[in-house]
């Protein structure tokens, strides 16, 4: 079986390992590996590979960059190495029909969600947001509606209510590899075509902008820790203290046996420092949230004990975070 893998960002090089070493044991044939064109990065602008494209050049692959991949030229460069099978994950472009119809066996995508759950593009982020306590992965036939393909083959696992965005997002990929191989089982048999999804049970992604790493610190600990972990990296978590954002950079929820260490009085937004913890702790709607790690505007990112001894040298030992 003739493989195109399409995938652009770091956490999909998971996959795309396991499919070079099928094709190393002669199970399938790599042919190309597609994948966004370089772009301007840091300060000077430089242009950069994405993470698959220098992946793939290091193994000395055959590696494409079209800017448009479902432009006439670039389906006529894939057309000519007659693939059987697509393969994408996370890689950037929404795929026309021509593109579609070009493989013999079909385009398969994974998605780091149980379809028909978060259709789109943060399952993710919004697993975490909603504070599920389960996730997994899908691998599905692509069709021209959003993440709507007939299920090749799922596998679900639970979280343990601590994961990060990023973090979870390289294991749902990690997890995909494993599965890589089975779905080329089933795909060998020209008459299998998945599991169609449950229309009653669909719902879609939660759509996030920068503006969301806010915190609101008048909402309950859990709400604000899973908006934490959905956010991180991206846009962040932040809050405010004395008009200057600060960015939390780690965070925990403080168990309630743990509450009686600190001034239990404070009102939503105000923080101290916990000895026991070794970290900040700040009152929320019910209870309290730690912060280990944060980066003041305009500053490095810093211990929670700098912080506090930075606001002891000027008098202070205790604050409101919040006011902008």
């Amino acid at each position: 079986m003739r493989v195109i893998f399409m995938g652009t960002p770091e956490e999909v090089i998971s996959p795309l390992k396991r499919l070079i070493e099928l094709s190393d044991k002669k199970v399938i044939d790599l042919v190309a590996i597609v994948t966004q064109a370089a772009k301007p990065a840091g300060r000077k602008r430089v242009l950069t590979d994405p993470p698959v494209a220098k992946f793939g050049k290091d193994q000395k692959l055959k590696v494409l960059q079209p800017e448009k991949v479902s432009s006439r030229e670039s389906l006529d460069e894939l057309k000519s190495l007659k693939p059987d099978l697509v393969v994408t994950a996370a890689y950037g472009q929404i795929l026309s029909q021509d593109f579609l119809d070009m493989p013999k066996r079909g385009t398969i995508n994974i998605h780091p969600s149980m379809l028909p759950k978060y259709r789109g593009a943060t399952p993710v982020q919004s697993t975490l947001f909603h504070g599920d306590t389960e996730t997994g992965v899908s691998i599905l036939f692509t069709v021209k509606a959003l993440d709507a393909g007939n299920i090749i083959l799922q596998k679900p696992f639970p979280l343990n209510g601590d994961e990060l965005g990023q973090d979870l997002l390289f294991s749902c990929f990690e997890a995909s590899a494993d599965m890589l191989e089975e779905c080329l089982t089933l795909l060998a048999d020209s008459d299998f075509s998945g599991t169609p999804q449950d229309s009653t049970q669909i719902t879609h992604c939660t759509k996030f902008k920068k503006d969301d790493g806010l915190v609101d610190w008048t909402q309950p600990t859990r709400d604000i820790y899973n908006r934490f972990r959905a956010f991180y990296p991206w846009p962040g978590t932040y809050t405010f203290f004395e008009s200057k954002r600060i960015v939390i950079d780690s965070a925990f929820v403080v168990k309630e046996a743990e509450h009686g260490s600190f001034d239990r009085s404070m009102s939503s937004g105000q923080f101290c420092f916990s000895k026991k913890l070794k970290a900040m702790v700040v009152a929320t709607a019910d209870g309290y949230l730690g912060i280990k790690t944060l980066k003041p505007e305009g500053t490095k990112s810093m211990e929670a004990a700098a912080f506090i001894n930075k606001l002891k040298s000027q008098g202070k030992d205790k604050g409101v975070f919040g006011e902008s």
